[in-house]
């Protein structure tokens, strides 16, 4: 019925639509439905479906295939469970805490860099089918950022490509470290080239809660503190020395280098000001 609300909650990796494992035409049905929303969640892969109090769990991804809609089907598995059971309620609560809405500037970064990946992969033929799990020495771990909560510990996002590339000899012991923190937080496929990378990471960025909320303050011009009390306020009860203004710096140099045409600096004689220039 058309007055029933839907929220969809999916994921969208460029190498994956490009692949055909998941597409980008489901937002503007969404847009084109009242009461609809659509949200993404980097790390979604479960399959869960709630109508009211009752939920489906189990393999099958919404398509025809799986669904058993079309002539070939899959053969899948979906069981049915109440809503009270404790671990769908704490499964939805984590899913909605993590994930972020969709809106037309997100869903046109995402197909522009989905066409440059196809190009590429015109080029390099293999880059989405040996997608390899990379193994990054990971020596630093800070309590306050572990989990779900992520902040760039690598003061100079130029070097994430070096590392990306594995070229360690290039890096310093700190930046080494640093970098190989950073890249284990995210999934991204081997083989990209530079261009590529970059605006892959300022996608991956803008899917991260924490700087979407930043994102969405920045929406008005902000001053270097009113971002750090921001960090503060969110992460400072997890760690007694966590340094705001350090971590702020840090990813204020990481949304200006992989998002440059979203950000600008503002000239101050008292402090930072940053702003988002574009939506």
């Amino acid at each position: 019925d058309e007055g029933v609300a839907v929220r969809c909650v999916t994921r969208w990796r460029p190498e994956e639509i490009v692949a055909g494992v998941s597409d980008l035409e489901v937002w503007p049905i969404v847009r084109g439905r009242a009461n609809t929303s659509l949200w993404l969640c980097h790390e979604l892969h479960a399959k869960y479906y709630r109508v009211d109090n009752t939920c489906l769990v189990g393999s099958a991804n919404l398509t025809n295939a799986a669904l058993g809609w079309s002539r070939l089907s899959n053969l899948e598995l979906l069981v049915e469970l109440p809503i009270d059971h404790v671990e769908l309620q704490s499964f939805e609560a984590e899913l909605l805490h993590s994930s972020i809405p969709v809106d037309e500037a997100l869903y046109k970064q995402t197909l522009e860099i989905t066409e440059l990946l196809q190009k590429q992969s015109e080029i390099i033929p293999s880059l989405l089918f040996e997608h390899k799990d990379v193994e990054y020495e990971v020596k630093f771990n800070s309590p306050a950022l572990s989990g779900k909560i992520w902040l760039p510990s690598l003061r100079q996002p130029a070097d994430l490509f070096l590392a990306y590339q594995q070229r360690w000899a290039e890096l310093t012991t700190g930046a080494r470290i640093a970098a190989a923190s950073d890249l284990s937080f995210f999934d991204l496929p081997p083989g990209l080239s530079k261009q590529v990378f970059i605006s892959y990471m300022g996608l991956l960025l803008l899917q991260k809660p924490l700087v979407r909320e930043i994102d969405s303050f920045l929406v008005t011009s902000q001053r270097f503190g009113a971002i750090r009390d921001l960090l503060n306020a969110r992460l400072g009860q997890f760690e007694e020395d966590f340094d705001a203004s350090r971590a702020w710096q840090t990813l204020m140099r990481w949304l200006l280098y992989f998002l440059p045409t979203r950000y600008e600096r503002i000239p101050s004689r008292h402090s930072e000001v940053l702003r988002r220039i574009s939506s």
